[in-house]
């Protein structure tokens, strides 16, 4: 008799519960960055590291985060607003 495996037949249910988690808590982030790109303009996202900060950005602009890798990344004020998570997941 096989033992019985919880993960199996699970896998893509629990990669695709793996990217909600990350992308929760990637907007969830204390932190407050601006990211400046010369074609989709600026936005204050949050900030737990400059690559999280362009996903967040890339998520708000609908593109691809590997198209704007140009992107800079400076501290924002904490007074500034911060985008809102999109209900939009790609």
């Amino acid at each position: 008799m096989k033992p019985f495996n919880f993960n199996e037949g699970n896998q893509e249910q629990t990669r695709r519960e793996a990217v909600a988690r990350a992308r929760f808590h990637r907007w969830q982030a204390p932190g407050r960055s601006r990211v400046v790109h010369p074609a989709h303009g600026s936005i204050v996202v949050p900030h737990a590291s400059n690559l999280a900060a362009i996903l967040n950005a890339a998520e708000v602009w609908r593109c691809d985060w590997a198209t704007i890798l140009d992107a800079e990344v400076w501290a924002a004020d904490q007074v500034e607003p911060v985008a809102k998570m999109p209900i939009h997941i790609k």
